[in-house]
């Protein structure tokens, strides 16, 4: 099967069934032998497919002499990953992208028959991409940036009315860029002047919480990297360090994280804890258990991490723990960019469920940190009803708890009205983090 074969069985896949992309990629190319070069030209096409969907459908629909073509799941397919190679990838000349869009058609009985009318609808796309007509702002501002910037209107409405414009089109235009991938060293493998010396020709200089991030300026499988498959780094964004540094983890420290899947938080806590420390990492799926368990063990961090499955909400202990984190699960809307499939599969109506479930896992973190310790809940999410609401609530029905000052390493920068740690993709080009430091004093 070619390349573009396999990314129309993801996206069918993905329509049929929405869920996490990496998931989807990742278990159609275990059963597929590509090199890197080709495993790179999968994940852009159908991350780019699925994070400028609205744009492309838009684009295509201007050139579809029959418009039940928009009807059909299979054709449309073939005419988004096509149109994404000619308006997105300068790498892939036009005319390749037309005949490698007919072939596919041709590969299924369902969609052979519209070979030619993918051909035309391409070379038309191509001969008319500078006349292609947006909606006017003037009448439908929310329409014309939907689909513009391929977002839902219920986030633009949402955006626009807490951010106003200028902010929301720098949101906008973060969630459309390609993520930047960062590594971050481990505290105690190699010295930091090796490790630099090692990625020195693939890697910017040190930044982010402790100097331990280094964006890679290349885009590549971190597996094929022998520092990380020796421990030496994982893969984890800056603003996730900061979550920790917010915890303010001492030596000895015993460590409750409530979702610790992938396992970079949970990793750099087991870290810094050290001699004498312990991390409790809990996850509820056995399948994003896993995902973490993998990445103890390549940390070589198996002896200080105890993993427990089990459902957060109802831990089946009771602790004295030091600090607890709760990276609750959110609507994601502050890392759209890293998964643009959030974009389509969360909705509006889906944020009061998932406060109150945030509010349940919140009450069941405070019942085991002990008088004196530190509970940390946190999002990657920039929805209010998901951040602030969520710890005032809390707050209001736990007088043992108050809210506490970031400690010094995190930047003032990042540090909003109330105390809260907010970092925000329009003000600081990272991704969107939210976390609040609660201290139990009763």
């Amino acid at each position: 099967m070619t390349s573009r074969g396999i990314v129309l069985k993801i996206l069918a896949a993905f329509d049929k069934r929405p869920g996490p992309l990496d998931v989807a990629i990742e278990r159609e190319l275990a059963q597929s032998i590509l090199d890197h070069r080709d495993r790179r030209f999968i994940f852009e096409i159908v991350y780019g497919v699925v994070r400028r969907r609205l744009t492309l459908d838009h684009c295509i629909n201007q050139f579809v002499d029959d418009p039940q073509v928009m009807n059909n799941p299979f054709v449309l397919r073939i005419l988004e990953i096509g149109a994404y190679q000619i308006l997105y990838m300068d790498r892939v000349p036009d005319h390749a992208c037309v005949n490698e869009a007919v072939n596919l058609t041709r590969v299924s009985g369902k969609t052979a028959h519209c070979s030619g009318l993918v051909n035309a609808t391409l070379r038309n796309l191509i001969k008319n991409r500078k006349k292609i007509k947006l909606p006017d702002p003037q009448k439908d501002l929310c329409t014309r940036l939907s689909v513009e910037y391929s977002h839902p209107g219920w986030m633009i409405r949402r955006w626009l009315g807490r951010l106003g414009l200028s902010k929301t089109k720098l949101l906008l235009n973060f969630n459309n860029d390609r993520p930047d991938v960062f590594f971050r060293r481990r505290l105690r493998g190699l010295s930091r002047p090796q490790f630099e010396t090692d990625v020195h020709d693939m890697c910017d200089s040190a930044g982010g919480y402790l100097n331990l991030y280094y964006r890679l300026r290349k885009p590549v499988q971190p597996e094929t990297i022998q520092l990380f498959r020796d421990g030496e780094c994982t893969v984890q964004a800056p603003s996730s360090g900061w979550v920790v540094a917010l915890l303010d983890i001492g030596q000895g420290d015993f460590v409750a994280d409530l979702c610790c899947s992938p396992g970079g938080k949970s990793a750099l806590i087991a870290e810094m804890s050290g001699v004498g420390g312990m991390v409790v990492g809990c996850e509820i799926r056995r399948n994003r258990m896993q995902v973490a368990l993998d990445t103890f063990r390549r940390m070589h961090l198996t002896e200080t991490i105890l993993p427990l499955l089990c459902d957060a909400g109802q831990l089946p202990f009771k602790g004295t723990f030091d600090k607890v984190l709760l990276d609750a699960p959110c609507s994601g809307s502050g890392v759209l960019h890293r998964h643009p499939e959030g974009r389509w599969i969360k909705a509006e109506k889906d944020l009061p469920r998932l406060s109150e479930h945030q509010k349940r896992l919140l009450d069941s973190a405070a019942t085991i940190v002990r008088v004196g310790g530190t509970v940390v809940y946190s999002t990657c999410s920039i929805e209010p009803e998901e951040n602030e609401m969520v710890v005032e609530s809390f707050l209001s029905t736990h007088p043992g708890f108050a809210l506490g000052r970031p400690p010094e390493p995190i930047p003032g920068k990042f540090v909003a009205s109330g105390n809260y740690l907010r970092i925000t993709p329009w003000e600081h080009k990272m991704d969107g983090m939210f976390a609040a430091r609660m201290k139990r004093i009763s």
